[in-house]
């Protein structure tokens, strides 16, 4: 039995080595590994008297035990039966035993054991758990998007939300609450190599997860030890870079191998099907039990591309392209009808038979069973407007939440710099432009000293004014930086795909001080999944050809948590070939104003008309004729879309009583002063010593700890500060938000449930007036028994009671 998590029941020994030994526990269906020498286990050794069960259901009544050989036998009038025989859900209680044998506790230990009981069980049963904890502002979007995808049995979901309205943090969500309702345990995050440090340090500061980065060093020094080890299986949760798996296949296969409960893959638009990217991404898919896919970007490389990563969430739902095309021809008609439904508005015929014919089990009886649609409760219109949107589109398998929808976000300015250079001048941006069209940077120089966009940025600069620069190649940011240096006398920071992970992050870093560099030189490799929306500036150099790109670009700075207004600045010559991409992305598209829908579309249909624009003659004639074009194009497929499919995607995607409710419940469990209140009562039963720096904050002195097992918080020195305050814990990244989802708290109920400590005393009521009477008071946890996977605290929480009896029995 497990001291330590006497709720997984009774266990069996499995395996026994040098160091360690495995206990099996059937009733929670999962196992655990010991050291040897530490394991909090006890023998189970059942006393005459006691009603036991076998694994069959055969009840009996301990008459005698006997040891024989090592193995424990239990008489019974039915006959003898090892202890193997016995079933698992036995209950063994100590507290009576201690009581009968006069080892008694402190009264206090047994108070903070029943408050620690009571307390647990108001955590583990509210709404909230798994979305306290978090370092985060409380966004209603994403914390119903994480509420309805951990809502789902076994979530494969894609997240696209618009660049900068947080994926990460809604993945993160999700993760966080999962593994705390022991709903998973093993996790893999997939991610292009620069990102792995964000994600590691998103995690570690925001949501206390500890994920181990697998690289070569990592498998290598593993291995070494043993060359069968598997060292993806040597950690629960882990990070790799997309890169490091497709390099090395001996890690791949390890790495499918291994298996996991879910699996994150982020910037999934770069899976293209049939590249070794994809095949790699699919391998795991399939030996993952769930999946989230992140991309703010999902149809950037156009339907096909998309359909094959729908496939990854579902391959029995998204197996035939052809009719999800068909699917998607009907979406007009598809959305008309939810609009009415959720409107509570009358259906004519067209849009009963519509219904029945999309929905014919719920409604077998054909046309009689419209007499009473009127009457249709709220729930009922619900039900049916989430079967419709889990039919026709991608239903509950993608999350899609736009500015647009949402509202209140800081505004884009344009700031369109028109600049006039010489001949030599516009001969040089001919080929700049034709390199970077092509993609031909690498057999380039570029040299920027007398180059119009480097003189105007020099003066922009001495506003010391933060600026973020996006350019599209490394050459161009070395050649900038060169150019900047012998003009002006600032602070330089570059980001480049020739740095080093590390390298990355101290320049990033770096740029965000108060006093560090005044400008960021970022080659493409910035524009996705970085934040820098400390700053408001941004100057784009040049420009991409996808305006999906560009969104990428723009969205480094206008995401959540930018508190102002961003000015996009756009630098470009007069009559030279980036001018036709200015106009079309600012008259055409309106593209730097706000995200584009539909953008992919739009460049699939205008991409090689553009193109033709900065070529030949006639320019000026051409491009007016494009633009009207685009803006022609734009207005319809905004009508489809906001008819169609992005409607049906936005109601799936938030549901604003749902959000409001769970944002309820969060601040009501953060408003109680429960949580506080007992942990400074627990700092004070450890020896912790603690001074209050306001209402809600405290600093803590550890060096009088009387517990080495107290569960002090990763990475921190004898004093550090805790606060309950969400606000304080956003400002102050290096304090600890305590909440009932942060590992101290969770190690301080385990530590305090976890021993026999406080579970049984005596003590003398002082009232005269009953000073001859004896009351027994016992405290009973019923918990249900289940395998982890299953969700079971959700609907059955333990439940503690309190019962008082007196020598009566009364």
């Amino acid at each position: 039995m497990s001291q330590m998590e006497p709720e997984l029941g009774l266990g069996i020994v499995q395996r026994i080595e040098k160091r360690s030994v495995e206990i099996y526990f059937p009733s929670a269906a999962c196992s655990r590994l010991y050291a040897r020498a530490t394991a909090p286990l006890q023998r189970v050794e059942f006393q005459q008297g006691d009603m036991l069960q076998t694994h069959a259901g055969k009840r009996f009544k301990v008459i005698s035990v006997a040891l024989q050989n090592n193995l424990y036998y239990y008489h019974a009038a039915e006959g003898d039966f090892p202890e193997n025989e016995v079933s698992t859900h036995a209950s063994y209680s100590t507290p009576q035993r201690r009581l009968l044998s006069g080892s008694l506790d402190d009264q206090q230990e047994f108070i903070l054991r029943y408050r620690s009981l009571m307390l647990r069980q108001e955590a583990v049963k509210s709404d909230a758990r798994g979305f306290l904890g978090g370092r985060i502002d409380l966004l209603p979007h994403q914390l119903y998007v994480a509420h309805a995808t951990t809502s789902l049995h076994l979530p494969r979901v894609l997240l696209s939300d618009e660049t900068g309205l947080g994926k990460t943090i809604e993945a993160c969500l999700i993760i966080h609450r999962l593994i705390l309702s022991e709903r998973i345990t093993r996790v893999l995050i997939l991610v292009p190599s620069a990102l792995i440090h964000q994600w590691f340090i998103e995690l570690f500061r925001r949501f206390n997860l500890f994920f181990q980065i697998f690289d070569d060093d990592f498998c290598r020094q593993i291995t070494e030890k043993e060359s069968t080890l598997n060292p993806f299986c040597e950690t629960q949760l882990g990070i790799c870079s997309i890169e490091f798996l497709i390099e090395q296949d001996k890690w791949h296969q390890a790495a499918v191998a291994a298996g996991w409960d879910l699996l994150i893959i982020d910037e999934a638009h770069h899976l293209l099907e049939g590249s070794p990217e994809y095949d790699l991404v699919r391998a795991l898919c399939r030996a993952s039990a769930g999946l989230l896919l992140l991309t703010a970007t999902p149809e950037q490389l156009g339907r096909r591309h998309h359909f094959a990563r729908l496939q990854l969430l579902d391959p029995s739902r998204y197996h035939n392209f052809e009719l999800f095309e068909q699917e998607e021809d009907q979406y007009l008609r598809i959305s008309a009808l939810v609009e009415k439904l959720v409107a509570d508005s009358p259906l004519n015929i067209d849009d009963t038979n519509l219904l029945i014919s999309s929905l014919p089990h719920q409604f077998a009886s054909g046309q009689e069973q419209w007499d009473g649609v009127s009457d249709w409760d709220e729930n009922r219109r619900r039900l049916i407007v989430q079967e419709l949107v889990d039919r026709f589109g991608a239903g509950r398998s993608v999350f899609r939440n736009t500015r647009a929808a949402l509202g209140g976000f800081p505004q884009r300015q344009v700031d369109i710099v028109a600049l006039t250079g010489d001949d030599l001048s516009l001969t040089k941006m001919k080929h700049e432009f034709f390199n970077t069209s092509t993609d031909q940077h690498a057999s380039t120089l570029y040299h920027y000293d007398d180059d119009p966009r480097l003189l105007w940025l020099v003066e922009f600069l001495r506003s010391r004014q933060k600026v973020l620069l996006l350019c599209s190649s490394l050459l161009k940011v070395q050649a900038i930086a060169a150019a900047l240096r012998k003009r002006i006398k600032i602070e330089i920071a570059l980001f480049h795909e020739n740095q080093t992970l590390i390298q990355r992050d101290r320049f990033a870093a770096w740029f965000a001080q108060s006093g560090g560099a005044q400008i960021l030189l970022c080659s493409e490799i910035g524009s996705e999944g970085r934040n820098f929306q400390f700053a408001q500036h941004l100057v784009l150099y040049d420009l991409p050809l996808n305006p999906e790109l560009l969104e990428q670009r723009i969205g480094r700075l206008d995401r959540i948590g930018q508190k102002g207004d961003i000015t996009i600045h756009v630098p470009f010559l007069v009559n030279s070939e980036y001018e036709v991409l200015v106009r079309w992305y600012h008259e055409g598209l309106d593209a730097f104003r706000q995200n584009v829908p539909g953008a992919f579309e739009i460049y699939r249909q205008l991409g090689e008309q553009v193109l033709a624009c900065t070529r030949g003659e006639n320019r000026q004639v051409r491009l007016s004729t494009l633009l009207q074009s685009t803006r022609e194009i734009r207005a319809e497929i905004e009508e489809s879309l906001e008819k169609g499919k992005d409607r049906l995607l936005q109601i799936n995607s938030f549901h604003q009583e749902t959000a409001s409710r769970l944002l309820r419940s969060i601040q009501t469990a953060e408003a109680k002063a429960g949580l506080q209140k007992f942990m400074l009562d627990v700092f004070d039963h450890y020896g912790i010593n603690w001074q209050p720096l306001s209402e809600r904050t405290f600093q803590l002195d550890t060096v009088a700890l009387t517990d080495p097992h107290f569960p002090l918080p990763l990475m921190k020195q004898e004093e550090f500060i805790v606060t309950f305050d969400r606000r304080v814990a956003i400002i102050h990244e290096d304090y600890e938000f305590l909440t009932w989802d942060h590992p101290m708290v969770i190690g301080v109920l385990e530590l305090v449930l976890g021993s026999d400590n406080g579970n049984c005393t005596v003590v003398v009521w002082p009232d005269k007036e009953h000073s001859t009477d004896i009351l027994l008071e016992t405290v009973f946890v019923l918990e249900c028994i289940a395998p982890k996977s299953l969700p079971v605290n959700r609907f059955l929480p333990p439940q503690v009671l309190r019962v008082i009896v007196d020598q009566s029995g009364k």
